[in-house]
């Protein structure tokens, strides 16, 4: 049985030596491998590696995606420079993993849907280059993108593998304000939008140069002499993730202050969410609906003073005998129906109807078009 799976591995902090290609080229002789990027494409057959013992190994990001509906992200990330504990509240079995090395802490999230299938043309390239910017978020404790995959992930686990009405976890802030990546990870995995609005409601709005920011600024004098100048010879030898090393070194000497910005703790359960969720599509559906007939009417308005001259453009197009035309003339009539609606002509229009059908009454492609005129 033929399928769709797409792979994409990228190294960023550092790229692959001679000898780790080498390693990865046994995977596959199909590979698309560079010192910094590794692509799987299979239509048969499956992927003989393990996605997150390579990333791990070799890779900070991966990307998955296959047509039975799964969407995976797996990033890396040095030990020394995050903290897990910002990452586990969001921790779903099997969706949202946080596993430990002695360097490194990987983050794995995986979306699968029940029904196994995403519908339509599914194409894997193009995605991962979006989303990685969502690396050096998660990088500096901006846990956005997980608490948007807890709430895409959490239905497909609740009353399964944890409790049926899961209280959801910290809001974190800006939640507002997603970034393009954000929204890009939101399209990926088809998360509802009015699912994600009412979730922001309870979010914070934090600025992004903060107080806390200022205060860490103000430490850098207590650097010591010594510790100036390793951080300066790291930056000469590109070493990845210097600004993040400092930044953590500053909070250490800036004390119990608090220099992230906070997260509300979670207060709703998954069903009161969908709940909301409800009431917001209703209330965005009427709001469509309603922008739809202001600007209906407006369009009407335009077209009043035109009628007698539409209607004779209608039989203008219908003496070409030409199927185009009838096309047209049968859509001028429907905006002349909703015109006779609006101004409550609606049974002067129906007897020019009328008699205009017993007028090309042996037209048979023309009749099909005006039966989808309904009066």
């Amino acid at each position: 049985m033929s399928g769709y799976q797409y792979y994409e591995f990228q190294a960023i902090d550092r790229p692959l030596t001679a000898k780790e290609q080498a390693t990865i080229q046994k995977l596959s002789s199909r590979v698309e491998l560079t010192p910094h990027r590794a692509i799987f494409l299979y239509n048969y057959g499956d992927f003989r590696g393990k996605p997150e013992e390579l990333v791990t190994k070799y890779f900070d990001i991966m990307f998955y995606i296959s047509n039975w509906g799964t969407r995976q992200l797996i990033f890396r990330f040095p030990r020394a420079i995050v903290d897990p504990d910002w990452y586990e509240p969001y921790a779903l079995p099997y969706a949202i993993t946080i596993k430990q090395t002695k360097e490194y802490v990987v983050l794995n999230i995986n979306i699968s849907d029940e029904d196994g299938s995403m519908g339509g043309w599914v194409e894997g390239e193009g995605w991962l280059p979006q989303l990685l910017p969502l690396r050096d978020q998660l990088l500096t404790g901006d846990v956005r993108l997980l608490y948007l995959a807890w709430l895409r992930a959490v239905p497909n686990c609740a009353g399964y593998k944890i409790e049926k009405d899961p209280v959801e976890p910290p809001i974190p802030p800006n939640l507002g304000k997603l970034s393009d990546p954000l929204e890009t990870f939101i399209e990926l995995v088809e998360l509802d939008s009015d699912l994600v609005a009412v979730a922001a409601e309870a979010s914070q709005n934090v600025s992004a140069k903060s107080k806390s920011a200022l205060l860490l600024e103000e430490r850098l004098a207590d650097l010591s002499t010594s510790e100036k100048e390793e951080f300066l010879i790291k930056l000469v030898r590109r070493e990845p993730h210097v600004d993040l090393q400092l930044i953590n070194r500053l909070k250490e000497l800036a004390g119990p202050v608090d220099t992230m910005p906070e997260a509300v703790s979670g207060y709703r359960t998954l069903s009161e969410l969908t709940e909301m969720m409800d009431v917001a599509y209703e209330k965005r559906k009427q709001k469509e609906q309603e922008a739809a007939r202001r600007k209906r009417i407006k369009e009407l308005k335009t077209l009043a003073p035109k009628e007698e001259k539409l209607w004779q453009q209608v039989v203008i197009l219908i003496e070409t005998k030409q199927a185009k035309p009838y096309d047209e003339a049968t859509a001028l009539l429907k905006d002349l129906r909703d015109l006779a609606e609006y101004q409550k002509k609606l049974p002067e229009f129906i007897g020019r109807f009328n008699e205009l059908k017993d007028d090309y009454q042996n037209r048979p492609a023309l009749m099909r078009r005006l039966r989808t005129i309904q009066v």
